[in-house]
């Protein structure tokens, strides 16, 4: 069941994804899955500090006075 050495990057991809039968029935449909992949993951910027979070952290309002919580 070992992987054969001289496998295309796009089988690669389909098998990491589960679509090895889909690439050999669908192929032109697993090849746009792939470019549309590749396009939404560099979309997004990455953070100079990877550690950092994505976003402020949320801090919990205060109750106002008189409020019932």
């Amino acid at each position: 069941m070992g992987a054969s050495i001289d496998m295309t990057e796009e089988e690669i991809l389909a098998r990491a994804a589960g679509f090895t039968a889909g690439l050999k029935t669908h192929p032109k449909e697993v090849s746009e899955a792939i470019v549309a992949a590749r396009r939404m993951a560099g979309a997004f910027t990455r953070p100079v500090d990877e550690t950092a979070e994505p976003m402020p952290a949320y801090a919990v309002p205060s109750p106002a006075k008189g409020s019932r919580t």
